[in-house]
């Protein structure tokens, strides 16, 4: 028989993600075709970025010890997306056969 302790700690155990990038990654794939290298290129040095930002911040635990970091690394995470996004709209605006608009919008659905 399971006891409560056991439970206890499977369930704390479990770290939730606060950042997702599940919807950029897909996204991304489906846009890659259509972009020329050098953006390409230019969109993949910023996600690399991003993807860092998101794995630290969703390995760290948020306690009350450590909110200031906690709170400065995800205020780093909403700059670099606002990068991303800026860029996305300059390969929009250069390529106007290219549909940047569902990388926006994955981008504004990052942080849960």
């Amino acid at each position: 028989m399971a006891q409560l302790k056991d439970l206890l700690n499977e369930v704390t155990s479990q770290v939730p993600r606060r950042v997702q990038l599940m919807r950029v990654e897909a996204v991304l794939e489906n846009l890659a075709p259509q972009l020329k290298e050098a953006d390409q290129k230019k969109l993949a040095e910023v996600y690399v970025e991003l993807r860092q930002l998101a794995e630290m911040l969703n390995g760290m635990p948020y306690t009350i010890f450590n909110a200031d970091q906690w709170a400065l690394l995800e205020v780093v995470l909403k700059g670099k997306v606002a990068e991303f996004k800026l860029i996305a709209e300059d390969i929009a605006e250069d390529n106007k056969d290219v549909d940047c608009w569902p990388l926006a919008t994955a981008l504004d659905t990052v942080l849960i």
